[in-house]
């Protein structure tokens, strides 16, 4: 087991992700890999690599170590101790994806069109949203455009950075903001 499995765990507690018991089925395993995905995408530092996989990025180390030790997954086992900065990660991930409106009917969609895109983002920055769309929809036929549509926009709000809102931004917002 390498050494920050249980940070994994610690990852899937603190989100308070209700897994199936006993022995994790695909659902759950699916779940697992695009929070961890998401998680290590948006600055956590974890172990796993990713490729693109049959149902969006897939990490196979990360599933040898859930195979291996099930019951700290099931259970949810670990002493390990998240960093305010990892808990913050974590509570945008939560927020935008997790707790979103789609997730309560359409979960596993919004987490493979939101972690797939996200995966063609980071690997390929130069795409434009129109190419993402197009792989995406290629890739995945059985996802709906307005998925795509609406994974895509919440895959710009996770990775976008508050150190690009420059004052002059700033000040164009609020006049937006203004307009009744």
């Amino acid at each position: 087991m390498r050494d920050n499995f249980m940070k994994i765990i610690a990852i899937l507690k603190y989100l308070r992700l209700s897994l199936k018991r006993p022995n994790l089925d695909f659902n759950s395993r699916f779940k697992i890999q695009k929070i961890v995905f998401l998680s290590k995408v948006l600055g956590i530092d974890l172990y796993p690599i990713f490729s693109i996989y049959v149902h969006g990025p897939y990490s196979h180390a990360l599933a040898i170590d859930y195979y291996k030790n099930p019951e700290l997954v099931e259970h949810l086992t670990t002493d390990f101790e998240l960093t305010d900065t990892e808990k913050s990660i974590l509570n945008n991930l939560k927020e935008k994806v997790l707790d979103h409106y789609l997730a309560e009917e359409y979960e596993a969609e919004l987490l493979e069109a939101i972690s797939t895109i996200i995966y063609f983002k980071t690997d390929n920055p130069s795409l434009s949203n129109d190419d993402i769309f197009l792989k995406v929809k290629q890739l995945k036929p059985f996802l709906k455009e307005w998925m795509i549509v609406i994974a895509n926009n919440i895959s710009k709000q996770l990775l976008f950075k508050s150190e690009y809102l420059t004052d002059e931004i700033k000040k164009e917002i609020q006049l937006w903001d203004k307009i009744e």
